[in-house]
């Protein structure tokens, strides 16, 4: 019977042979993964209710999914060709090419929210991630868009917070009532802001922001007792601080909201009283510092204040309440808002 033996050290030939063999073995592996791979992307992106969208250098559609046809109504033969900006309101363009060229720039992935339009015209709110697609050498290939659509979340959490801030409008109510009798002030004052607002050049969603926002400056008074809020005459030093402690209180209250209108109530709140001196409190803000909505509600409501009665003073006519403010102009007011508020003072006097 022949001998068998075994050579712990193979020779290089053989070596060589089992690694050609082992390579050859894992570049299948490799390709079967990487078509296993393609394969559950490409039907994740045909199943998936979200908008999956490549854009060639130029901003030009390429790739148009099931889901992108569900979600904006074009077909791909209708929307592969075509610049992408027609998703775009025409007010929204200038931002959406603004996102373009960043991406060509080499930025990287952005996550955003945005209005885009469907076929048939239809808003629909939407979240969607831009990412550049690079080739293995690092070369800008195109780039890639995932949407998807929000309409219904973003509806909802507008309904919720609309609910709250007619909650807080009531709050205001109830604190309005236990020193003004005929409950009008807050509403007052948030006319007389927003004709300010207007006079100043603001735009007109802040316009309408700082309408509903201003009516909510005092809330904070629901947390000062009635022997210091409704006291005839002058309040002791005491008494001063803690009536100044309805700014921040009224701050609490409010909290913090992403909601345009009650980011501004409790900016607002917290800042009326605040003066462009810097002598104001509950921070001592001066000048810019004190943001814009601050003071003209700080405006608003010195003149409404002094033209109505309280349970603890009579009302001055507005005369004299316009000479107060055009004497504090440019130490307790803002000369900017006082020039505003005279050029639309005889709007609310009529």
């Amino acid at each position: 019977m022949p001998s068998v033996t075994f050579d712990p050290k193979p020779s290089s030939a053989s070596r060589a042979q089992a690694l050609t063999v082992a390579g050859f073995a894992r570049i299948g592996s490799l390709r079967e993964l990487e078509l296993s791979t393609a394969l559950q992307l490409a039907a994740l992106v045909k199943s998936s209710d979200d908008a999956v969208i490549v854009l060639s250098l130029e901003g030009q559609i390429t790739s148009w999914s099931h889901g992108a046809e569900r979600l904006f109504g074009y077909s791909r033969r209708e929307a592969v060709g075509r610049p992408v900006s027609m998703l775009s309101p025409a007010t929204a363009r200038d931002e959406a090419r603004a996102l373009l060229a960043r991406m060509l720039a080499g930025g990287r992935a952005e996550r955003t929210n945005a209005e885009l339009l469907t076929k048939d015209g239809r808003a629909l709110s939407v979240s969607f991630v831009m990412s550049p697609i690079n080739s293995s050498s690092g070369e800008l290939l195109g780039i890639a868009e995932i949407v998807r659509n929000t309409t219904a979340q973003t509806i909802a959490a507008e309904e919720l917070q609309a609910a709250r801030l007619e909650d807080l409008a009531h709050l205001a109510l109830a604190a309005e009532c236990r020193d003004d009798d005929t409950h009008q002030h807050t509403e007052r004052v948030g006319v007389l802001a927003e004709l300010i607002a207007r006079e100043l050049g603001m735009g007109f969603q802040e316009q309408a922001t700082i309408r509903l926002a201003a009516p909510l400056h005092d809330i904070g008074k629901l947390g000062i007792p009635d022997q210091i809020l409704l006291k005839p005459g002058g309040l002791s030093d005491g008494e001063q601080a803690v009536m100044k402690t309805h700014t921040t209180i009224g701050a609490r209250i409010l909290g913090e909201s992403e909601y345009p209108v009650l980011g501004m109530a409790r900016e607002i709140a917290l800042t009326h009283h605040e003066r462009w001196d810097g002598a104001g409190y509950p921070a001592g803000l001066r000048a810019s510092a004190v943001p814009v909505a601050g003071r003209i509600v700080a405006v608003a409501d010195v003149f409404d204040a002094i033209t109505h009665a309280r349970p603890y003073k009579e009302a001055l006519p507005a005369e004299h309440a316009i000479v107060e403010i055009t004497c504090a102009s440019g130490a307790q007011f803002d000369a900017q808002v006082v020039e505003a508020f005279m050029a639309c003072v005889g709007d609310v006097r009529s």
